[in-house]
């Protein structure tokens, strides 16, 4: 199946949403490791982030299911001529 111009951009969003809540990942953990008191502000901006890399994943997903249905060839069904 060929990838769409809209697969295309939802898996560049799905990409750059997963990037941003790994890079807060990093961030949280370099806080917490210089004992940094407000590591635990970054907690919300990361549920924050990882809802909206799951929104971008389920989102591509469902285009991807979609697509391919509509990419595959009709077959007539029994009683049909």
């Amino acid at each position: 199946m060929e990838s769409c111009e809209e697969c295309l951009r939802l898996e560049n969003r799905l990409r750059a949403a997963s990037e941003h809540y790994v890079n807060l990942i990093v961030q949280r953990d370099q806080m917490l490791r210089n004992a940094n008191p407000k590591a635990s502000t970054v907690e919300s901006v990361m549920r924050q982030a990882r809802f909206r890399r799951n929104a971008a994943g389920r989102i591509f997903l469902d285009h991807r299911i979609n697509h391919e249905a509509l990419s595959r060839p009709k077959t007539k069904r029994a009683g049909q001529l």
